[in-house]
């Protein structure tokens, strides 16, 4: 199964402050940075109002 682009988000995890990228469709982690920082063209989720 292929995710589109804009199902695939990233989140930082606040107890280690790296950033994680997550699969909106499957609702699972895909990975984790091990170094500080942002993915490179992946849209950071907000929250909802």
């Amino acid at each position: 199964m292929t995710t589109r682009k804009h199902d695939v988000v990233q989140v930082r995890n606040p107890r280690s402050g790296h950033y994680v990228k997550i699969d909106r469709t499957e609702g699972r982690i895909m990975s984790h940075k091990k170094s500080a920082g942002k993915y490179k063209n992946v849209p950071v989720a907000r929250k909802r109002k």
